[in-house]
């Protein structure tokens, strides 16, 4: 691992979206939508990969508060398999969706149709988000915007497009989890001291959290720590972050899942979930 501070400059963040753009037509679970015999997008099939995706991630309802969301004006920002949309959808969100890519920009849509509902789904990077300054009441990005190659510039998108008075529900990786803890322990350490640091993740770390079907990494991804993000998120009145999620790796293979969500999930865990008002 390495530590930057720089951002890609035009090209390079061109080439950045550009990667992303093919990576992520891959809808993101594929793997594990074949795992679990989900071979069309019929209501059913989706239905099965949805109930899976809610129980794997039980603290997820807690982040986004379903209750809330009857009228309100939301956008997703990273769409994968489409199952946090379906969820706005079905309680009464007035849903946007964008994506990078194509497919999780068809499956959304799809979904829309699926339910009978109205929603815009756009194909675009955060980076330049296609929406208006201040017409949301919420936005949600659930483990896309440390993807975009300019995570801050991703996060004062966010800020632009809320409502004074708005939230976000941002979900980034944690670069003092765990597993990287167990990795290299002091250069861990040092991260969490140097809140301008960003680090730069190998391929194999990549792939530990990202990779598709054929095996390839994702092809960008940064991770920060909490007081990075904090840092990062000082344009909202408020920031709190919760960290959750711990594989079936490590120092965790042998820990069933509830425990270690319970019990370690708020200290080690691999996610950060910022809850943000504008």
């Amino acid at each position: 691992m390495s530590h930057v501070s720089s951002h890609p400059g035009p090209n390079g963040q061109a080439e950045i979206d550009k990667a992303n753009m093919a990576f992520w037509d891959e809808l993101c679970g594929s793997a594990l939508a074949r795992r679990l015999g989900v071979t069309d997008s019929s209501p059913e099939s989706l239905k099965r990969f949805d109930d899976w995706y809610m129980s794997y991630y039980p603290y997820l309802e807690r982040h986004i508060p379903l209750e809330t969301m009857p009228g309100k004006s939301v956008l997703e920002i990273g769409l994968g398999y489409g199952t946090v949309a379906q969820r706005l959808m079905e309680h009464g969100a007035d849903y946007s969706g964008l994506d990078i890519a194509a497919n999780p920009v068809v499956m959304a849509q799809h979904r829309l149709r699926l339910l009978g509902k109205q929603g815009t789904v756009k194909q675009g990077s955060v980076l330049e988000c296609p929406f208006g300054d201040a017409g949301f009441d919420w936005v949600i990005t659930i483990g896309c915007l440390h993807h975009t190659g300019d995570m801050a510039r991703a996060i004062a998108e966010v800020h632009r497009v809320l409502k004074p008075g708005g939230q976000a529900t941002v979900m980034v990786y944690n670069a003092a989890s765990y597993r990287q803890l167990s990795k290299d322990p002091w250069a861990t350490i040092r991260l969490a001291l140097a809140p301008r640091k960003r680090l730069a993740a190998s391929e194999a770390m990549r792939r530990a959290y990202d990779a598709n079907q054929a095996g390839d990494a994702a092809p960008e991804t940064e991770f920060v720590t909490a007081g990075q993000l904090r840092h990062l998120c000082h344009d909202f009145r408020q920031c709190r972050i919760r960290r959750e999620n711990i594989g079936s790796d490590g120092w965790f293979k042998k820990t069933p899942r509830p425990v270690a969500l319970r019990y370690f999930g708020p200290f080690l865990g691999t996610d950060l979930y910022a809850r943000l008002i504008k």
